[in-house]
């Protein structure tokens, strides 16, 4: 697989970052008004941050839409999908865990 293959946005990488490590879910809107990105349980996770991008521009969303990094709950609501997980983990995860160590 080419490398621009596995390129995202910085949005989008924010995005999915904060929807796996928060455990969040985006709620679409119509024509082109951002996405608010909430919470799915009432709990906070452990050492929560604050997201990097909340709401997520809709050009972000639909760029992980169609690269099948989220999927559609119903008719409104996106959650991270099974390879947008496996993404995070292979491709992102990784990267962020160098970034964090090098700032410690």
């Amino acid at each position: 697989m080419a490398a621009s293959e596995n390129m995202l946005s910085a949005g989008a990488q924010h995005a999915l970052q904060d929807m796996v490590e928060l455990e969040m879910y985006l709620l679409s809107q119509p024509q082109q008004t951002p996405w608010p990105m909430l919470p799915r349980r009432n709990k906070k996770p452990p050492q929560a941050r604050k997201a990097y991008n909340n709401p997520v521009e809709s050009s972000t969303a639909k760029e992980l839409v169609e690269r099948g990094f989220i999927e559609a709950t119903s008719s409104r609501t996106f959650v991270v999908s099974r390879s947008g997980y496996q993404f995070f983990e292979r491709e992102m995860k990784p990267h962020f865990s160098t970034i964090n160590e090098g700032q410690e």
